[in-house]
């Protein structure tokens, strides 16, 4: 697929590198995200959550 914005093609490809990561499988579980991100700002910030 061509495009004139490369923004756009760059974008379009992270969205196939992420739609192909989660048919293989390769995903984090909502609840580590939402866990993760409540605790940015805190003082007990955790690192971010991996793939499962």
């Amino acid at each position: 697929m061509q495009h004139d914005d490369e923004e756009t093609a760059a974008f379009l490809a992270a969205v196939q590198e992420g739609i192909a990561d989660a048919d293989a499988g390769r995903t984090v579980p909502y609840a580590a995200v939402r866990e993760w991100l409540l605790s940015w700002g805190t003082e007990h910030e955790k690192p971010a959550p991996h793939c499962k």
